[in-house]
């Protein structure tokens, strides 16, 4: 019998109930071994929360808004209690779950694994939001339970926030078929998804997974250091640049060339970057590249703010092209005409990307150098930073391409700016597990006899702290619209960033880049906190004039401050 939604949701809340990762990996486990291949793969898509196949690039292109008027007309709740629940539970599938009468009759039969996928077909087929509101209408109408709308929410929403994350589901695989985990993820790296490895382990085939382009890849990460003195040893080093770390995938075809880019989100960005594409399509034969792409002129990277015109766009217009050319900087070779590269080591990867930018101008490497003391990789450094490019890589030149893996074979050296104490001027509840919390900050600093915001942070206080915080913000809280509050401009905390830029949309007029909690200084009053003129001095003394760049959404400006 096809698997029910109901039997899913009732697997996933089993694996949701526990903190322990070996108790939710045996409760899918045990869900995994009781289906045929077609639920088999579905369940481990929806489980992830994945609508289609990782390497199917078609979307729902179902919004919020049609769920939450499908949820008010099945639920009969007030748009007041709908709203008000949403927030409270942080996601419209929970939300649902409480909302859902409890003698709700169900249209039709109840509702498959397989039903979905056939619903979600027809979803990504059709183009017109009134067209899918039916689809959605006619899905949500079968489920008899709670909680079947909604896992169902969440699927639709790629929003499951469930505590079962990939990891999870991978290494329930390997248990249900009782294989080396390490096997699974190799078959699912080389395939690119994770129902395919299943599928091969179902049959004991793991060992003949080939590798197979134009499926995004985690890409290979580097670990911060804080000086050249953090890095004794053999090194290849290259400039960082600051623009967007990106997977290029072609391949020769009969009928034509294609040719796919990848952002470390593992969405395609090649609407956005036409000129790129252009520059790609130049460079004969199959292969998948890894670098930067960046705003580029006359032979230099400029400024990262250049790029942000070109994001999200789905045509870019020729004026924007022209003001703001941009380039794929290559530094790794992954795959070519057929050969897998990644288990290579790093010296022979970058001999075979040198040989092929040779014959094709467009193909864009930078020059590389050997260090092999603390000094070298100090002066490399320094004129990086003088070239006004972010930063340093240090790459062992033995290492393979580990994707996904933050070790110690690549390191980053990027320059230091000073940290700034600002004021917490508005709280709000979080997502995922802090969804009940308010943990997520807004932040400014002095101006005169006001404050000014600059900077909205979540990262790098504990759950303890949290929890804390949230009672403290609740207290001093001077208003709030159910999710946000406002509160009394009293808590300082440290705040480190990557970078200071120019925005236009802050009465500061400055916004943090990567901006991250340091730490609470409860030795610190309102008082304190940093000035706007030492926001601008240090801008100025990390070479920052001309950057600017647009925060993605406004920060609410804090009343005038009485905390002197």
């Amino acid at each position: 019998m096809p698997l029910l939604l109901r039997d899913f949701a009732a697997a996933l809340d089993d694996a949701a109930a526990t903190t322990s990762k070996l108790a939710k990996q045996k409760r899918l486990a045990e869900l995994f071994r009781t289906l045929d291949r077609t639920d088999l793969s579905l369940a481990i898509r929806y489980s992830i929360g994945r609508p289609f196949e990782a390497s199917d690039e078609r979307v729902l292109g179902v919004s919020s808004r049609i769920v939450s008027d499908v949820a008010l007309q099945l639920t009969g709740a007030s748009p007041a209690d709908y709203r008000a629940t949403t927030i409270q539970r942080g996601e419209i599938g929970e939300a649902l779950s409480d909302l859902w009468p409890k003698d709700f009759i169900p249209v039709g039969e109840p509702l498959t694994l397989r039903d979905m996928a056939a619903a979600f077909d027809r979803l990504a087929a059709t183009t017109q939001p009134m067209e899918k509101r039916p689809i959605v209408l006619e899905l949500f109408s079968r489920c008899e339970t709670p909680r079947e709308a909604c896992y169902l929410a969440k699927v639709i929403l790629s929003d499951l926030r469930t505590g079962v994350r990939e990891g999870i589901v991978q290494a329930a695989v390997a248990e249900t078929f009782a294989v080396p985990l390490a096997d699974v993820l190799r078959a699912q790296l080389l395939q690119g998804d994770l129902e395919h490895a299943a599928a091969l382990a179902a049959e004991g085939r793991l060992a003949e997974a080939k590798f197979t382009l134009f499926h995004p890849m985690q890409f290979m990460l580097a670990q911060p250091i804080e000086g050249p003195e953090d890095a004794p040893g053999d090194w290849q080093l290259e400039d960082k640049l600051d623009g967007i770390r990106t997977q290029a995938h072609k391949q020769s075809t009969g009928q034509g060339d294609r040719i796919a880019l990848y952002t470390r989100t593992m969405d395609r960005t090649d609407e956005s970057f036409p000129d790129v594409v252009a520059q790609l399509a130049k460079v004969a034969g199959d292969w998948l590249i890894d670098g930067e792409i960046v705003p580029w002129r006359n032979g230099r990277a400029l400024p990262f703010a250049q790029l942000q015109k070109r994001l999200g766009r789905k045509k870019v217009p020729a004026k924007v092209l022209r003001e703001h050319p941009a380039v794929l900087i290559a530094f790794d070779l992954l795959y070519l005409n057929g050969r897998l590269l990644m288990d290579e080591p790093l010296r022979e990867r970058r001999r075979l990307l040198v040989e092929l930018a040779s014959q094709y101008k467009d193909l864009i490497v930078l020059p590389e150098t050997e260090a092999t003391h603390v000094e070298a990789v100090a002066a490399a450094f320094e004129a990086a930073r003088a070239a006004g490019n972010e930063g340093l890589m240090l790459k062992d030149p033995n290492s393979p391409y580990t994707p996904g893996r933050r070790g110690g074979a690549w390191l980053k050296l990027k320059s230091h700016l000073p940290t700034l104490d600002c004021v917490v001027t508005a709280a709000e509840y979080g997502h995922g597990k802090r969804r009940g919390s308010l943990s997520d900050y807004t932040f400014a600093v002095r101006d005169g006899d006001r404050l000014v915001n600059l900077a909205k942070a979540y990262s790098g206080v504990t759950d303890a702290e949290i929890a804390e915080l949230t009672t403290l913000f609740k207290s001093i809280a001077l208003s709030d619209n159910g999710r946000v509050f406002q509160v009394k401009p009293q808590l300082v905390m440290e705040l480190a960033f990557d970078q200071i830029t120019e925005s236009e949309r802050h009465a500061s007029g400055f916004a943090l880049r990567f901006p991250r909690i340091k730490r609470i200084r409860y030795d610190k009053g309102p008082g304190d906190i940093d000035t706007l003129e030492r926001v601008r001095e240090i801008y100025h003394s990390a070479g920052n004039l001309g950057r600017k760049l647009e925060p993605v959404a406004d920060l609410p400006e804090p009343t005038l401050f009485d905390g002197f």
